[in-house]
């Protein structure tokens, strides 16, 4: 085996000299009692199967593999994974840690060399963030069902553990509600109980559902409906809310249905950057100072905690940082998440300053937004690795944010999420080509050659599959190809960018 095998990259391996026979048989003891504990070990024994050529089961007479659940020694999400030609030893720190184990072991076992033979080994391994995410634009482009429960699979396969939805933009409305009009204009929508099953799914692989509704800028698609709550457009077109007490009344109507659905234990983005700042006309004059970036900020918090009571959840705050930052009051400055952004690696030195700026000890909470924008149409995954090498000794980073903006090409853009796994996973992982490299070109080359391997062995990530999932290819609302190329997914891609805002309502 060689470590390039295995993806994300292990913390710490040991090979032994001694090269042994791939199991064709494996005894399966599972020492871990757990409802999730017991379902994994089920799957990983049909993935053997199926994947490795591996047969596993409590009856299979063969060396043992053993399954434990044991955190002495290991961190949290770890695990110890031992293969020898007397059995296979794997020991999770938790339930997460045991699943991950298990993707290792199946990926090692599945890269066996062309005699069957695998490396005997010892790796001890865990993820240095505690959050690694995908995120998908349900704002710009359709994403069916069957294509975000496939992203699902393939997230958990490289250990990412976080679906943040961006559920809507000026484009499109992704989510369609069930007591508001919010969604009915698109076709292609995903109803609220496809997002309880969703995060149900979701669930029975380690990954985590983050909605996020936008409650400032990137307006256009919830004005469609209420043209009352336009307040201009934004920082780079678009459309920004009107901040009044009206706005606040449809954001809490949008939560409402959004809370039951989610974990006990859930996260709530609310948006919030490139938009100009704009009251609503009804605010009167007298109390336009009771408005501002600031308590807009709390005003959502308190609507949040409050749909969370009284749905039973414990929900915490997310937003973007922007630009310049996002000035959030400071009696729950420990209950917002923020989320800085940078996606090109040619910028590095923007990402350092953000770094600078938001990470250290005694700072709030943050979230590395990284990834790839609209214009990395084959995906890349150079800003991701400087985000995590940058923010490695930032004790209040929670993760990493992989985004996929603008499109629902997944299959196109899959290397920006194979690369960001392995280095939201392993952030010290090596250069992958140690010369001449000068614009990144062969790492590029070297991680597509990885990529490709891997998808060979695990067909959830096989191009084809994932293009028959996705349907239409969808950029920024607009049909790519096909009959329909060049139309409108929805009449809220058609809006026009509205003047900006008379005098004495804007900023």
């Amino acid at each position: 085996m060689a470590e390039s095998s295995l993806c994300p990259t292990p913390q710490k391996v040991d090979l032994a000299d001694q090269q042994i026979a791939r199991p064709r048989h494996l005894r399966l003891d599972i020492q871990a009692r757990s409802d999730a504990a017991t379902r994994d070990a089920a799957r990983l024994a049909e993935d053997l199967l199926d994947i490795a050529g591996v047969e596993a089961g409590p009856g299979v007479a063969g060396p043992p593999l053993t399954l434990r659940i044991d955190a002495a020694g290991l961190r949290p999400q770890g695990y110890r994974l031992v293969v020898a030609a007397d059995g296979i030893e794997l020991v999770g720190a938790d339930e997460p840690g045991l699943f991950y184990g298990g993707q290792t072991l199946l990926q090692h076992l599945a890269a066996a060399d062309a005699h069957g033979r695998v490396a005997a080994c010892r790796i001890e391994d865990w993820p240095h963030y505690r959050v690694r995410e995908l995120m998908l634009d349900l704002g710009r482009a359709p994403h069916a069902m069957r294509l975000l429960k496939r992203a699902v699979r393939i997230m958990a396969r490289l250990k990412l553990n976080s679906l943040h939805l961006h559920l809507n933009d000026d484009q499109l409305n992704g989510l369609r509600y069930d007591r508001l009009p919010i969604g009915s204009e698109n076709r292609w929508a995903i109803g609220i109980d496809d997002l309880r099953q969703l995060v149900a799914y979701a669930r029975r692989w380690h990954v985590q559902v983050v909605p996020e509704i936008e409650a400032w800028g990137h307006a256009g698609s919830v004005c469609y409906h209420y043209p009352h709550l336009v307040g201009g457009p934004g920082m780079w077109g678009g459309f920004s809310f009107a901040i009044g007490e009206e706005l606040y009344d449809v954001m809490e109507q949008m939560l409402d249905e959004v809370m039951p659905v989610l974990e006990p234990d859930c996260f709530i983005h609310w948006g919030l950057d490139e938009a100009i700042w704009a009251l609503s006309k009804s605010v009167p004059a007298a109390r336009r100072g009771e408005y501002t970036p600031q308590t807009h900020v709390g005003r959502l918090h308190e609507i949040m905690r409050r749909v969370a009571e009284r749905h039973g959840r414990r929900a915490q705050m997310r937003i973007w940082a922007d630009h310049g930052g996002r000035p959030i009051p400071p009696g729950i400055a420990d209950e917002v998440i923020v989320e800085p952004w940078m996606y090109h690696e040619c910028r590095s030195e923007r990402i350092l300053e953000k770094v600078a700026q938001y990470g250290g000890a005694g700072k709030q909470a943050v979230m590395l937004g990284a990834g790839i924008s609209s214009q990395h149409f084959h995906g890349t995954f150079g800003a991701t690795r400087t985000w995590c090498r940058a923010a490695m000794e930032c004790p209040n980073v929670e993760g990493v944010d992989i985004c996929l903006w603008e499109s629902n090409d997944l299959a196109g853009r899959l290397m920006g999420v194979f690369g960001g796994a392995e280095y939201a996973w392993t952030p010290q992982s090596p250069e992958l080509a140690e010369k001449d490299n000068d614009f990144r070109e062969r790492d590029q080359g070297e991680m597509m050659l990885r990529m490709q391997a891997w998808q060979q062995r695990f067909p959830d990530a096989a191009d084809a599959a994932i293009r028959a999932d996705m349907g239409f290819d969808v950029y920024r609302g607009v049909y790519m190809g096909g009959p329909l190329a060049g139309r409108a997914v929805a009449p809220t891609v058609e809006m026009q960018t509205p003047p900006r805002p008379e005098e004495g309502y804007g900023e």
